[in-house]
């Protein structure tokens, strides 16, 4: 086996190592394997030549990503700055016009640069900007406020850039911003319980589990079907949602939040709160219940405004 290939192995098997290491969470591992292969990367490009040798080009592609992986930006523009005066194909340069484009890059790599010193601001834009939207939702459901909600939003994510070492870039970046924007939420309600009458809401408590029963209603089934509604009538559904939420505990709110708008199920609920899979579902049932008391009394009232 020649140089370069031989080269080309161990970055294979590097890269992989590396990969490995970053979906057990070994960050620093992980960076340390992304980073010998990009030097190896780099070594092999140097032998192969002329400029664009086909081989060449791709390893440095190779090399590019590596860069990427650890966050390491300047030497994947610089790489990229190379190939501007190299005799490329139409759909080779597309592929590295991608490295160009940030908007284009996965969390991985964004999260990669932000976690750097110091962080890369356009990465750090391109992730805030890319996430907001999930984030504000969730801390709407959370506060039932728009102003609160843009508070907390803002205080979440400025947890999350303080911590920036510590973000994984295998990981799942809008599921760890609606936990850190769950547990604030959270910190405020049992600051606001110690106060007392002096606290700016009073909030009730859910700790005894509700009754076991057969079947879990979904919020589905209590909501009308937006597909059926004209733009002015989902507009006066998503203020009754909001009637309908601000009934509920915090902590049956945060449940139906994180079951129908995160995707979470009972048993992962469960283990955050440290209940059982059948005390949520029950919980799930008694949010859903209020949800659908609402709704009927809304119907209620408006049949009896009609026959006045």
């Amino acid at each position: 086996m020649d140089e370069p290939e031989s080269l080309r192995s161990k970055v294979a098997e590097l890269m992989t190592a590396g990969a490995a290491a970053r979906q057990r969470g070994e960050e620093i591992v992980a960076e340390q394997h992304f980073g010998e292969a990009f030097e190896l990367a780099m070594k092999a490009a140097n032998v192969l030549q002329p400029a664009s040798n086909p081989a060449r080009v791709d390893i440095l592609h190779i090399a590019t990503r590596l860069a990427l992986e650890c966050g390491d930006v300047a030497k994947a523009e610089r790489i990229v700055d190379e190939t501007d005066s190299m005799e490329l194909s139409t759909a080779a340069r597309e592929e590295w016009r991608r490295f160009r484009n940030k908007t284009e890059w996965p969390d991985a790599w964004l999260i990669a640069a932000v976690r750097r010193d110091p962080p890369n601001e356009r990465a750090l834009d391109i992730l805030a900007e890319r996430h907001w939207k999930a984030l504000f939702g969730r801390c709407q459901l959370l506060t039932l406020n728009p102003h609160k909600a843009n508070d907390l939003g803002q205080e979440a994510w400025c947890r999350v850039l303080r911590a920036r070492r510590t973000l994984k870039p295998g990981g799942n970046l809008p599921a760890y911003l609606a936990t850190v924007a769950t547990n604030l939420w959270r910190d405020r309600n049992r600051s606001a319980r110690r106060a007392g009458p002096l606290a700016e809401e009073r909030l009730l408590a859910l700790d005894a589990p509700l009754p076991d029963e057969q079947g879990q209603t979904v919020l589905g089934e209590v909501l009308p079907d937006l597909n059926a509604l004209e733009s002015h009538e989902q507009a006066m559904l998503a203020i009754d949602i909001d009637k309908a939420m601000e009934r509920l505990s915090p902590r049956l709110r945060d449940v139906l939040v994180a079951r129908y708008l995160i995707g979470e199920s009972c048993a992962e609920i469960g283990e955050r709160y440290g209940r059982t899979e059948q005390t949520i579902s029950s919980w799930v049932r008694a949010g859903t219940r209020e949800m659908r008391l609402y709704f009927e009394e809304r119907d209620r009232a408006e049949e009896g405004n009609l026959t006045r």
